[in-house]
């Protein structure tokens, strides 16, 4: 009993913490004209408002974008200097409609709509516990500290778009377990708003779920021609310069020295070695990787959880452009790791209060350089671990030939 309430007082402490620490960042990050323009959120800002005054078609135009950006930090930008929106453009239209010249407004309204699709998608993550069997009150807590897991906060607080990436994740995972997998595959297309973890997911399916990956192709095309369609040729040829100018890593805001990737670790391991030499070791691994995921999901005979829990915490490590509010992206294995948990009331709510327990490691961390760089590492080799060696699937060693 004693252990019961302690547990009660833990969740209830931890998600007080959580709440006060992200209302006090959050007032203060608005109220600072210079924390609030230095987010990611004026790149998203200004694809609003170029669309609104000059047309979708011209929302990449490095230009316009360092125009409008040096309209909200009062000073004027050298070329290098401009947060370029590099995000898909099938996002364009929803800017187009709550941006407003009023960018802090326009803020609050981008992080409340960003918020709703977190919930969405969370929900959705909920039904896979409530198939599994978990009783209510865990699956409840599992739900508020996936809510309040720091990652997503951190995503909110930057005015980012991730929500969509855990939307598409969520629905891609609910649609494997439920054998709905056109579904899952229309889910996963939009896992492309971050087109290099998108690879990840779905390549897999290829041969394991080939009606997932044909969702996923049919999806992701339909939303190409969207975009075409918002774009035109002009703009199109905009768009994949901007992509190639950020794959170069070098541009104002892509830091790929402070990502939480495998290319991150390697540059702050060994800063003497060119960071050229260091990205080609990136990709060389990301595309290994998506091989070795491939053969994996194609041979191995074993419960969905294991392999889903392994692709999404690699998907983290090896994609080669992530920074800390894509962690967010670690909710997915967190979810299969419950499920995954003796059935129990005591041991699974637990594991239901792992999204909480960890938000307060990373939120301490942050105090010191080093183990912020640290804790997520640990976070994710972890999960591979328990999913590869401590699981009962075994999923590395029980490769068997399984071609349904």
């Amino acid at each position: 009993m004693r252990n019961i309430n302690f547990h009660r007082i833990f969740i209830a402490a931890g998600i007080a913490s959580l709440l006060v620490s992200y209302l006090a960042v959050w007032i203060r990050l608005i109220n600072d004209p210079v924390e609030r323009t230095g987010s990611d959120f004026i790149a998203f800002y200004t694809a609003g408002r170029i669309a609104q005054e000059e047309g979708a078609s011209r929302v990449y135009d490095i230009g316009l974008q360092r125009r409008v950006e040096e309209e909200q930090v009062g000073f004027a930008l050298a070329p290098g200097q401009v947060l370029q929106y590099n995000h898909l453009p099938f996002l364009i239209p929803i800017l187009q409609v709550i941006v407003t010249p009023d960018y802090v407004a326009s803020f609050h309204r981008w992080a409340l709509f960003m918020a709703a699709i977190y919930v969405v998608g969370i929900a959705i993550l909920g039904r896979t516990l409530k198939q599994s069997g978990m009783d209510p009150v865990s699956i409840r807590i599992a739900l508020i500290g996936a809510l309040l897991f720091l990652p997503l906060f951190f995503s909110l607080m930057n005015g980012q778009d991730t929500g969509i990436l855990l939307l598409g994740a969520a629905i891609w995972v609910y649609g494997l377990f439920s054998g709905r997998e056109w579904i899952a595959g229309l889910g996963l297309s939009l896992t492309t708003v971050r087109p290099h973890i998108a690879l990840v997911l779905a390549l897999p399916m290829l041969f394991r779920h080939y009606r997932v990956f044909l969702g996923f192709v049919i999806g992701s095309g339909m939303l190409a021609l969207f975009s075409l369609g918002i774009l035109g040729w002009q703009g199109t040829q905009e768009f994949v310069n901007v992509i190639l100018v950020s794959a170069g890593g070098d541009w104002y805001g892509i830091k790929q020295n402070v990502m939480f990737n495998l290319i991150g670790l390697l540059m702050r391991t060994f800063p003497s070695v060119e960071a050229n030499t260091i990205r080609g070791v990136g990709w060389v691994i990301y595309g290994a990787t998506i091989l070795a995921l491939v053969f994996i999901w194609r041979r191995t005979k074993g419960r969905k959880e294991y392999l889903i829990g392994t692709t999404a915490t690699l998907a983290v490590l090896v994609v080669p452009h992530l920074h800390f509010h894509d962690l967010t992206l670690i909710l997915i294995p967190l979810f299969m790791l419950m499920r995954t948990s003796p059935i129990g009331r005591m041991k699974t709510s637990f594991t239901a209060s792992l999204p909480i327990a960890l938000s307060l490691l990373l939120l301490i961390s942050n105090a010191a350089p080093f183990l912020q760089f640290t804790v997520p590492y640990l976070i994710s080799f972890s999960l591979i671990a328990y999913f590869q060696f401590f699981s009962k699937a075994r999923t590395w060693s029980s490769l068997t030939p399984n071609l349904r």
